[in-house]
Order: structure tokens, then C-alpha cells, then sequence
């Protein structure tokens, strides 16, 4: 426990400043620095968790996968209106693909399990690329998404970890308690706090980014669960080993999945996006 906290202090140290240097450049120097680094992790986590629902087999098409991974990714930025027809259309392609190549043996499974991880990884993450189009300072707004998951997550880790009692959900993952979720909106308020000071020069009021950052951190801990969900199902207890005491790529983007969508469409119904 105590190494593993050592790990995750110092390593954590290293990426929040690795963070900190990728947003500056995203917003001084190339605007899509950070949506760039977002999408290579979102592929990546794609393939770990074909490789987590595979489970030695081969009953899913990585590669269609990764290939309509990427035109979500790349319709979002470049063509964000065209995303999803751009999307269904490579879906269209891969089916047409599996009837012309005949294999009906466990055809169900293998699309489901070709089309599925790309729904929920890049297809989901794909909403954070759109926050960073909005208008109204969609670099603060994604700074703020990132902050809300990543303060949460810090937040929960350590106070869930000190003095976490009260379950919060043992059959999806036993680890969580309830003393941590609330330290996680805790922490993601007072992260979202400073992002609403200081990237938005004070212009937002508190109901705009309190409220942005309670949905935010409650999209994040769901998102935590729900791979917790996928990783329970599958036996695994990381989805990889890329960063010690992190996990794998799907591990650190886990937090986005559902906290992603639900700023933005947040942002769409206050009119902001």
C-alpha cells in the first residue's frame, strides 16, 4: 500500500506537470496538442480492452476497430458536424466486409465485440475533442473536464484509501467507498474552483462552473465504475501495466468516458456550446 502510494505520488507528480506543459502548448502554440495526446490514448485504451474482452481469442477485428476508432477521432476535429454519418458509414463498411468474407461462425460475438469497445472508448472520448471546439473558450472547458476527473480521482484515491469504510459499490469494484466519491466531488469542485479563476478570468459564474463541475466528477466516478464493471467481467484487475500503480492507457482515460458527454451536452442545453 505504502509503495504503491509512493508510486502514484511521484509518478503522479510527473504527469500532472506533463499536463500542465501540454495544455500550455495547446493553448499558446498548437491547439490541438492536447485533443491530439487524447486520441492516441483513447486508441490505445481501445485495444486494451479488446485485448481484456478477447482473452486469448481472436474473435474480434482489432483492426476494423482501431481503423473506425480513428475516423471518429479525426471526423471530430477536422469535420465535428460529418462525425457520426463518417462514423456509421465505416460501420457500414465493416458489415459489408464480414458478409462478403463468409465467416458465419460466432459472427454475433465478433462484431459485438469488434463494435463495442469502439463505442465506448473512442466514440465516448470523442465528446471531449468537441469540448475543446466550443466557442466560449473550449480550451478552459477541457482543461476544466480534465481537472475534474483527474482532482476527483486524486481526491478519492487518498481519502478512500486513509479512511474509506462504507462501501460504495463492492460487487463492481470493492476497493470504492463512500468516504472517497465524496471526497472525489470534493476535490473536483475545488480543482474546477481555480480552472473557473483562472482560465476564465472569473467571467463564469459559480452556478455555471459549480454545476459543470458536479456533473463533470459524477460522469467521472460512473466512468470509473463502468471499467470496473468491464475489468471485473473480464478478470482483470488492470486493463494493462503501461504506468505502475496507474494501470494501463484505459485505467487513465476511464474517468473521461462518461464525464466527457456529460459536460458537453451540459454545455449544449445551458447554450454555452
Amino acid at each position: 500500500m505504502v509503495k504503491d502510494l509512493k508510486q502514484r505520488l511521484s509518478l503522479g507528480s510527473i504527469l500532472v506537470a506533463a499536463a500542465a506543459g501540454l495544455f500550455i502548448a495547446d493553448r499558446d502554440f498548437f491547439n490541438g496538442a492536447a485533443a491530439s495526446v487524447l486520441a492516441i490514448l483513447a486508441l490505445a485504451a481501445q485495444q486494451e480492452l479488446y485485448s481484456m474482452l478477447s482473452q486469448g481469442s481472436s474473435s474480434s477485428n482489432h483492426k476494423w476497430g482501431a481503423l473506425l476508432g480513428a475516423v471518429i477521432l479525426i471526423a471530430t476535429w477536422f469535420y465535428p458536424e460529418s462525425r457520426i454519418d463518417m462514423l456509421l458509414a465505416g460501420v457500414v463498411l465493416y458489415l459489408v466486409s464480414q458478409v462478403l468474407g463468409c465467416r458465419v461462425e460466432n459472427a454475433g460475438s465478433r462484431v459485438a465485440q469488434t463494435l463495442m469497445p469502439l463505442l465506448v472508448v473512442p466514440v465516448l472520448l470523442s465528446y471531449a475533442l468537441l469540448i475543446r471546439h466550443v466557442d466560449s473558450n473550449g480550451w478552459g472547458w477541457m482543461l476544466m473536464l480534465v481537472v475534474g476527473c483527474k482532482a476527483g480521482d486524486s481526491s478519492a484515491y487518498l481519502v478512500g484509501s486513509a479512511i474509506g469504510k462504507h462501501k460504495l459499490t463492492p460487487k463492481v469494484s470493492p476497493n470504492k467507498s463512500w468516504e472517497g466519491a465524496v471526497a472525489s466531488l470534493l476535490g473536483a469542485i475545488l480543482g474546477c474552483y481555480f480552472v473557473a479563476k483562472f482560465a476564465f478570468d472569473g467571467s463564469l459564474s459559480t452556478s455555471v462552473w459549480l454545476t459543470a463541475a458536479v456533473v463533470t466528477n459524477i460522469g467521472a466516478q460512473f466512468g470509473d465504475l463502468a471499467e470496473s464493471l468491464l475489468k471485473r467481467g473480464c478478470n482483470s484487475k488492470n486493463s494493462a501495466s503501461v504506468l505502475p500503480a496507474f494501470g494501463g492507457t484505459f485505467d487513465i482515460v476511464d474517468s473521461f468516458l462518461i464525464a466527457a458527454p456529460s459536460l458537453y451536452f451540459y454545455l449544449l442545453v445551458t447554450g454555452i456550446a
